[in-house]
């Protein structure tokens, strides 16, 4: 029995080193595995130019009857589409939409009732002559010289073809993420290997040289001229 007691302990010292060994080996596939891909951010932006254009633009009236109040806003309508119509706007550019109206003891914008009539006349004009139609929106100031209370907002400036931009600017983004990993590997001896995923991230189409980013995407359309920007996330194998 005394003879068996260091080949029992040998076998169990063995048994523990060949445990310890397997543990060992496993956590070294486990930490080498993250090491075998890399992860880099690419990014491609582009300068465009809006070839769509929105602009709204209203008239309101106000009196103590109805009618005394339809009757203005006739008038003012009257000019409105008069002052269009020698500017050039097209039937299929101009939108009109039918009379708000507010009556006496109706809640105003400002949760106030209110003691009048109350008409407006909304107008929207829709088109692809961005640069016309912008002009068109600075000249209107004549009808407020001419007493005619036209309330407008900024134009809108629209991009219609995005969907065509996206692709090119995702391709540019991952080839600048290839060099990035390209340039952060070639210090340690490695070499860049195929592709594993991608991430795609929101796009941006900001007012030039923007720093506004928005986690689901911005789209300004306050300028003529924007930044589309695409960021994409590429993981890359290791060898």
């Amino acid at each position: 029995m005394r003879d068996r007691l260091p080949l029992l302990a040998g076998l169990l010292a063995l048994a523990v080193a060949i445990g310890v060994g397997s543990s060992l080996i496993a956590d070294g596939i486990r930490a080498r595995s993250p090491s075998n891909t890399i992860s880099v951010t690419g990014s491609a932006k582009q300068r465009i130019v809006s070839d769509y254009i929105v602009w709204d633009a209203h008239v309101s009236a106000r009196a103590g009857t109805a009618p005394a109040a339809l009757k203005q806003l006739a008038a003012w309508t009257a000019r409105v589409r008069t002052f269009f119509t020698q500017e050039g706007v097209t039937a299929g550019e101009l939108t009109a939409t039918p009379v708000a109206a507010l009556a006496p003891g109706d809640i105003d914008d400002e949760g106030n009732p209110i003691s009048d009539y109350r008409l407006t006349r909304s107008f929207q004009l829709r088109s692809n002559r961005v640069g016309a139609i912008a002009a068109i929106a600075e000249r209107s100031a004549r009808l407020l010289a001419d007493g005619v209370p036209l309330a407008a907002d900024p134009p809108q400036y629209i991009f219609t073809r995005l969907p065509e931009l996206r692709p090119r600017l995702l391709a540019t983004a991952t080839r600048d993420a290839q060099r990035r990993a390209r340039v952060l590997i070639a210090a340690s001896g490695g070499r860049l290997g195929s592709l594993r995923g991608v991430d795609v991230g929101v796009f941006q189409v900001t007012s030039p040289n923007s720093t506004d980013v928005s986690d689901y995407g911005t789209y300004d359309t306050s300028t003529l001229r924007k930044d589309v920007t695409a960021v994409v996330n590429v993981t890359f194998a290791l060898h």
